[in-house]
């Protein structure tokens, strides 16, 4: 089971109804759940759910070292689309750009993230974009704050069930080469995941669950039809073969040869707990029969395949991992530092004869502290740096207020002294148009157009341009 990269790892889904977290270990090559529990949340506001959340670690004494935010897919929106380029800084780039196209937010409102599905011999990377409403992940991590827990990851529900399918190797065996269709029934909620290749292909997040009873199966049996159908539409690789049933199923087992004629597909119902030798524990039994946990125990069980984690929430996570880096590399050169200082003492009470050996350990010292010295300034350096450079964030906002809507920018390069962009326009005369408004704005000068290149896709032509923008004399004082 190498999938897991830790012995204890701890997922935890915060939606506006309930809260559940799952923890699981491993011994060995045998993985087991540790505690699987949910609890209703009577008010949407984040007090409420941080107090419910505290009783539930204190009841059932999880402490959670290493806390995964799973995300509910019913809380955000999907796109899979192709860019121009195969490097993960350029994807999650343009990726940006086509963000803000998806929702009616500004991007500084917006959370997304990218998964690339696959890429192509001429360069471009087929990639599933996630999207949400910035308060869709703020507000759970508010929560996990409150009870003293900051969340190493922010992942969403539908690549949850992609890891518990690839959990199960008996079933891996079973769906073969084609695509698998996943339906994992909740109480209140349905996730739909169509995966290939050990990747997610499609998503799609019913708001309806298992608790609407009879109902349910007729409901569920529509949509799973009308999912097929846009996917076969909108996907060129294999039909699906088979559809994995899991979580509250107990109501659809009976319908099992309805289903297979009415999808064409064949069938299976999952135990969520089925990848676990030992099941739930005896204490969480009552929990895991009133409610599905195959998503979040993927969540758990890992991979991470995409990050949600808002972007200043990185940049702080990122630096406070360095800052203990250098904490850590500090204390333990003092350490090295005092420890030398005391052996040197004690030999200066010595005989007179034992100042060579003294002399020998000082000359060996001096370089560690001269580095410690260098690291310092570099450090300061970086950090005095870090705070004056404010002028790739105003020239990108420059670009976004003077860019017309018949071009389409792609890539945003900036570099001392000058910025490179690429993107794509209706026209060449849009290209040159673009071009004089980039010359009039105080930012720029002597605006160049490196290339522009005339495609086709499909019936409609399209330009693909590069511009060189060099930085005006203001810009660069």
């Amino acid at each position: 089971m190498g999938i897991f990269p830790d012995k204890i790892k701890t997922a935890i889904e915060i939606c506006e109804t309930e809260i559940k977290v799952v923890q699981i270990s491993v011994s060995g090559s045998e993985p087991a759940i540790v505690a699987c529990v949910s609890e209703e949340t009577p008010s949407n506001d984040v007090r409420s759910a941080s107090d419910i959340l505290h009783k539930i670690l204190k009841a059932y004494s999880i402490k959670p070292k290493d806390a995964i935010l799973a995300i509910p897919r019913q809380s955000v929106t999907t796109k899979t689309i192709s860019l121009p380029s195969q490097d993960p800084a350029e994807i999650e780039e343009m990726a940006g750009f086509q963000a803000i196209k998806q929702i009616p937010y500004p991007k500084e409102e917006i959370v997304y993230g990218v998964d690339t599905i696959e890429t192509t011999a001429e360069g471009y990377s087929k990639i599933m974009l996630v999207i949400c409403h910035r308060e869709m992940v703020e507000r759970p991590i508010a929560v996990l704050k409150a009870c003293g827990i900051n969340p190493s990851g922010v992942t969403l529900s539908s690549f949850g069930m992609l890891n518990w399918y690839r959990l199960d190797e008996g079933l891996r065996k079973v769906s073969g080469a084609a695509p698998v269709v996943l339906i994992e029934c909740d109480r209140v909620t349905t996730d739909i995941v169509i995966t290939d290749k050990d990747r997610v292909i499609y998503t799609r997040g019913l708001t309806f669950g298992s608790s609407e009873g009879q109902g349910y199966f007729e409901k569920l049996n529509e949509e799973i039809l009308r999912t097929l159908s846009t996917f076969e539409k909108e996907s060129f690789v294999l039909k699906p073969t088979l559809a994995v049933f899991t979580g509250d199923i107990s109501g659809l087992a009976a319908h099992s040869d309805f289903l297979e004629r009415s999808m064409g597909l064949k069938a299976e119902f999952i135990d969520p707990f089925r990848p676990f030798p030992s099941g739930a524990p005896e204490r969480f039994k009552s929990f895991a029969a009133k409610n599905s946990f195959s998503s979040l125990i993927g969540c758990a069980a890992g991979p991470d395949r995409i990050d949600l984690l808002p972007r200043k929430m990185k940049v702080a996570h990122s630096a406070r991992a360095k800052k203990n880096e250098l904490l850590i590399s500090i204390s333990l050169s003092m350490a090295v530092l005092i420890l030398v200082s005391l052996v040197i003492f004690n030999k200066m009470r010595q005989k007179e004869e034992s100042l060579r050996v003294i002399d020998g350990r000082l000359r060996d010292v001096a370089p560690a502290a001269q580095d410690i010295g260098r690291m310092k300034a570099v450090a300061d350096i970086v950090r005095s740096q870090s705070a004056q450079r404010t002028e790739p964030l105003l020239i990108l906002n420059e670009f976004y207020r003077i860019a017309p809507t018949s071009i389409n920018l792609a890539l945003y390069k900036y570099e001392e002294g000058k910025v490179e962009i690429k993107g794509t326009a209706s026209a060449l005369s849009e290209v040159f148009k673009f071009v004089k408004i980039l010359d009039s704005s105080s930012y720029f000068q002597g605006v160049e157009v490196r290339y522009a290149a005339k495609r086709k896709v499909q019936e409609a032509e399209f330009v693909d341009f590069e511009i060189v923008c060099p930085l005006s004399t203001k810009v660069k004082k």
